[in-house]
């Protein structure tokens, strides 16, 4: 998804002389005759732009356009807000010979008046300079009256009101031909008396905002230098045409009727690649402060249909705009929703082409502000930097007829036929996998739009695939959009779980998981299995979706098969397209006591891979304890297996013996599984701990059991392993350590992050015992070394335990990262 991370830098930071003395010319003499010791000096500098910023590489490169000062017009205004009287710039050519206001020559940036002119000093003592850069000549109007003030400034009052609106109205993209236009004062004894040479500045802050914006293409999945997106042109709408001198007050929108804001577009043809090139570009504007409208749309499936917006608090309208446990990075995606009608925004044109160069042309809306949830505010002498990045396609908010790609970039339906809402193609596990596919058609009914999705590459002109590319390892089931938009399973003529059914149904509209099998059964793709016909299937309804389910990769290099989309109108082929979806092989893990055990390469629970998830979703995680506190498992001291019963060759010994930590994983994690009693999990549940994440990567009996049984024998001899036929695994200690030191280049988080073992922790001193607190982890250190996570002796426990980063003891209720194993290369089915 395209992600805005915003940075708030607070503050302004004065520039001094020596900033600007490369655009400042010769300084006026002031009037003549005087010494330096009857002159009160004036220096005028431009602020640079606070910033709003979103992380982008984008250079600054107007700055020394935006801080120049160009033009001055100054005012001089005593405590009653009325001009300053006196001969006090009489030295200076074209200044009002009564005081009050001065435009010295092109650059000048200091001045220097004479203090004993004032007609009335006391009146000198709180006086205002009020300076105004970069605006043009007579922009305040003439003086007719022979005064050398503009008429249309009578007072203080006149020009704190006062509204700039150059060109007659008209917005440009870029820096006014005068410069950044600058407006500053200050209340100053210009008498000399109780001001210090220091603070006579008058600091100047730019009535423009700056705006940039960043665009690059971070796609796991790629082809070559797929995918790819084409800008054409971008616009920025509700442009103020004008602004006033004075900040508007806290709280406080901008707006003055109609006609107030215009539009300016412009051509900027660039392409960027995946992870190869980056789009950026810069425009200036006045600023434009807007207030959020929440906005309860009774068609969103999170919405209340019953609620009043205007009944509502903030906390109400709050919980009823996003969907539960949502992120604030996350709600960008809904800030379209809060935006009014007058609220600045950037619309980007151009065509997006996924990894297999299907094209789609989008217009990306982007809200501007101060923040990526409800701010639409677009404050003067500020820089807004916005960093798009574009993760890839997906849906959002079908039920209202937008379509997005990166859940922000509008599709527009009258120039698609149809829409592929896909989140995994290509970086599927060497575990079985389930990747769901929705599909959106927008063709009208009258011309019964439909889809075939066909397993394997299919000649043009038939729909019949080459048999040699239809793959043995994946086969598909439909679910309808019917069952979709209730939650159920009835219409595809399945029978829920939960009516002692294969197929979960989780009774919600639209939700992530919907139709999927509970189990991933032994035999399910295999000759006589439930999928072992479904090599295609018909899509005649918009969001009908697709579930792929893919086999175990039991050969050691990565696979790929193609799907096939050929789309339909009155059962005409319009036009087709293909998938491609990709499986990762096992990564073998030599052992050092011999043998050689498998390790998945992707840590699935970190990302999202249903287009219909939540944020709030348990199928996404940092990690998992060793044992949920409350479980009985974190307390609890797992028993030895019977000490002569060795299953692998991976170890020259039998088993640890009792109080020792236990060296191989496979034996253990499956008994573990059997005493802490979770060994049925469907494939929507969230595992209860970091055993049963690994042990759900075995497939399954068709009441979602796994044969292994258990017989207790005494005290001594404890548990007999009689039968275990899984395959998948939570490492043991010494496993862990091997898998870490030989990939620890390959995975950067082996290096940062520390990964669970099955190893349960020794006794805190030097009694030979398990600790029933502890268990084992590990990461690697940068030199390839393996943190070591053993400690023994009476004062060991400060040595090795976890939350003093001295070792891997670790309480079995922390969250840390997993890697699932397997034992051997050989089927199940």
């Amino acid at each position: 998804m395209i992600r805005m991370k915003y940075r708030l830098f607070a503050g302004a930071v004065l520039l001094g002389l020596a900033g600007l003395s490369s655009c400042r010319q010769e300084e006026p003499l002031g009037p003549s005759g005087k010494t330096d010791n009857q002159m009160t000096t004036l220096t005028f500098v431009s602020d640079p732009m606070s910033f709003h910023r979103v992380t982008t590489r984008a250079s600054d490169i107007k700055e020394e356009d935006e801080k120049r000062i160009n033009s001055l017009h100054i005012f001089f205004f005593d405590a009653e807000g009325n001009y300053l009287e006196g001969g006090y710039l009489t030295g200076y050519h074209d200044a009002a010979q009564r005081g009050g206001y001065y435009a010295p020559g092109e650059g000048v940036t200091l001045l220097k008046i004479d203090r004993e002119l004032f007609d009335n000093p006391d009146l000198a003592k709180s006086a205002t300079v009020y300076a105004v850069a970069n605006v043009e000549a007579g922009v305040f109007g003439r003086d007719d009256d022979g005064d050398g003030r503009p008429d249309g400034i009578r007072n203080r009052s006149d020009l704190e009101n006062f509204s700039y609106m150059p060109d007659e109205g008209e917005v440009a993209l870029g820096l006014p031909k005068e410069g950044m236009p600058m407006v500053g004062f200050k209340t100053i004894d210009l008498t000399g008396e109780t001001t210090p040479e220091g603070e006579r500045y008058v600091e100047l802050t730019a009535l423009m905002a700056r705006i940039d914006v960043s665009l690059q293409i971070d796609s796991e999945v790629q082809d070559e230098n797929l995918p790819a997106f084409y800008l054409m042109d971008w616009t920025a709408k509700n442009l103020p045409t004008r602004v006033p001198f004075t900040a508007p007050a806290e709280g406080s929108q901008t707006g003055w009727g109609d006609s107030w804001t215009k539009e300016a577009g412009a051509s900027l043809q660039r392409t960027i690649y995946n992870r190869n090139g980056q789009i950026t570009f810069t425009f200036y504007m006045y600023e434009n402060i807007q207030q959020p409208e929440w906005k309860i749309d009774p068609g969103e499936k999170w919405a209340n249909p019953d609620a009043d917006p205007g009944s509502l608090t903030d906390a109400e309208r709050e919980k009823a705009l996003y969907p539960e446990g949502i992120t604030d990075a996350q709600k960008q995606r809904y800030k379209p929703y809060l935006a009014n009608a007058d609220a600045t925004a950037i619309v980007l044109h151009g065509f997006y082409a996924t990894y297999n160069n299907a094209i789609y042309e989008v217009h990306y809306t982007l809200y501007l502000g101060a923040n990526h949830t409800d701010n639409f505010s677009v404050k003067r002498n500020h820089q807004y930097k916005n960093d798009i990045t574009i993760k890839g396609l997906t849906a959002q908010n079908s039920d209202t007829g937008e379509y997005t790609l990166d859940a922000r970039v509008n599709v527009e339906e009258e120039d698609n036929e149809y829409y592929i809402a896909m989140l995994r193609e290509r970086n599927h596990d060497a575990h079985f996998c389930i990747t769901p596919m929705d599909v959106y058609l927008f063709a009208p009914e009258a011309v019964n739009p439909t889809m075939e999705v066909i397993l394997g590459e299919v000649p043009e002109g038939s729909e019949t695939p080459d048999p040699a590319t239809v793959p043995d390892w994946v086969r598909m089931e439909r679910i309808a959009a019917a069952d979709m938009a209730a939650g159920t399973v009835s219409e595809s003529g399945f029978t829920a779980y939960a009516q002692g059914g294969t197929h979960l149904a989780v009774g919600t509209s639209w939700t992530a998981g919907n139709g999927k099998r509970a189990f991933f059964t032994k035999g399910l793709l295999k000759a006589g299995g439930a999928l072992y016909n479904n090599t295609r299937t018909t899509i005649r309804n918009s969001r009908d979706r697709v579930y792929f389910y893919i086999d175990e990769n039991l050969v050691l290099q990565d696979r790929s098969a193609t799907v096939t989309l050929i789309y339909k109108e009155n059962g005409v082929e319009k036009k087709r397209r293909t998938l491609l979806l990709g499986q990762a092989h096992l990564l073998p893990v030599a052992m050092r006591d011999g043998g050689t055990l498998y390790m998945e390469q992707y840590e699935e629970y970190l990302d999202h891979y249903d287009p219909l998830d939540e944020y709030a979703t348990e199928q996404i995680y940092k990690g998992l304890p060793w044992a949920e506190l409350n479980s009985g498992l974190e307390d609890f001291e797992v028993e030895q297996l019977y000490k002569t019963w060795v299953l692998t060759p991976i170890t020259s010994t039998p088993y640890d013996p009792p109080g020792q930590v236990f060296n191989d994983g496979h034996p253990y994690t499956s008994f573990v599984i059997y005493r802490a009693n979770q060994g049925v999990m469907t494939l929507n549940s969230r595992p209860r701990s970091a055993f049963e994440y690994c042990f759900n990567r075995n497939k399954r009996n068709m009441d979602g059991t796994i044969d292994m049984q258990y017989d207790y024998k005494s005290w001594y001899d404890s548990y007999l392993e009689v039968t275990n036929e899984s395959k998948w695994f939570l490492p043991g200690i010494r496993q862990m350590e091997d898998a870490l030191t030989q990939y620890y280049t390959t995975f950067g988080e082996f290096q940062t992050e520390y990964y669970w073992s099955s190893s349960a922790g020794e006794e805190e001193n030097e009694t030979s015992g398990q600790s029933t607190t502890r268990a084992r982890a590990t990461k690697v250190n940068p030199d390839g070394s393996y943190v070591e996570s053993g400690g023994g002796g009476r004062d060991g426990w400060q040595k090795y335990a976890y939350e003093y980063d001295r070792g891997g003891y670790a309480l079995r209720t922390e969250v840390l990262r997993i890697r699932a194993f397997r034992v051997d290369l050989n089927s199940v089915d």
